[in-house]
């Protein structure tokens, strides 16, 4: 087993297991009945993820298209990344930004444990509609991605539960400790994969980046006029345009890696991984400068 394999077959499991596991222990039942409180903007948020988002991905190819060729495993790439939940690095981007945090927790801890049992099958028909103009399609195979994802997310967060309620002392103790170990760790794969994957990082890294970048930016702008059309508060604005356009990368690295097996197809996902920080910060900058009084509140 070469690097890549081991990365991909091996580490990226770990990784993403260990993740969940670090949001799991972080969460109790209150942050899923939480919802009740701030049902329509909840219910928006879950309809621009879900829905909006992997439709905005299409658009954007469509219009990317009419310039340049996106290559197939470009294209599915992006339609891989706009499947995905929101991540986890959205609830502490939510919370310096001045966000709803219970909002933002709420949402990215139900909308995963969701994504196991809608993702396979969405987004092996979207997969489908797209070809390499001979009639050749990615094929994701449903069964064993629902299986796996559960595997790799909703086991974890149980895990984590139920180990908080039985040993909250435990819990409470090694909390942060396992959180900087998921985030290094991670870091640590980002690397590998990025290293691993240079040379396809270089021969089309301007279409990725232009892609994942103006996904992302779209994203937000889209959910701040729809939350402003649901005259949703300005917590749950600005929450809304980061759990929209902060996607969980690695879920699709280990789809594009461990369930397709395709290192170039996990090149997208790993480009947004990457740059979404950029559009992150400025929502920070808008929630803590532009209106103070949001991160005041």
């Amino acid at each position: 087993m070469d690097l890549a394999q081991w990365v991909s077959q091996v580490a990226l499991p770990i990784c993403l297991a260990l993740m969940m596991f670090a949001m799991g222990i972080s969460l109790t039942i209150k942050d899923f009945t939480r919802v009740i409180k701030h049902p329509k903007a909840f219910g928006i948020g879950v309809c621009l993820q879900l829905i909006i988002l992997p439709l905005l991905a299409w658009a954007l190819l469509g219009l990317f298209g009419l310039f340049t060729a996106v290559p197939l495993i470009v294209a599915s790439g992006l339609i891989i990344l706009a499947a995905c939940p929101g991540g986890a690095t959205s609830n502490i981007i939510s919370h310096i930004a001045g966000g709803n945090g219970a909002l933002s927790i709420s949402m990215t801890a139900i909308v995963s444990l969701l994504t196991p049992f809608i993702l396979p099958i969405t987004l092996s028909f979207q997969l489908s509609l797209l070809n390499d103009g001979q009639g050749t399609a990615l094929a994701l195979p449903i069964v064993k991605t629902l299986m796996q994802l559960i595997v790799v997310t909703v086991i974890p967060v149980a895990l984590a539960m139920v180990l908080k309620a039985k040993c909250p002392n435990w819990a409470q103790r090694y909390e942060k400790g396992i959180r900087k170990a998921s985030t290094l760790l991670f870091l640590t794969m980002v690397a590998a994969l990025t290293a691993v994957n240079w040379d396809k990082l270089f021969d089309s890294g301007w279409l990725v980046a232009a892609i994942c970048l103006s996904l992302s930016f779209i994203a937000m702008i889209v959910s701040y006029f729809v939350s402003i059309k649901a005259q949703l508060e300005e917590k749950n604005q600005l929450t809304l345009m980061i759990e929209t356009s902060v996607q969980n990368a690695g879920t699709g690295m280990f789809i594009a890696l461990a369930l397709l097996q395709s290192p170039a197809l996990a090149t997208v996902p790993l480009m947004y991984g990457l740059l979404m920080n950029i559009p992150a910060l400025a929502l920070i900058l808008y929630g803590r400068y532009r209106t103070p009084a949001i991160a005041m509140q």
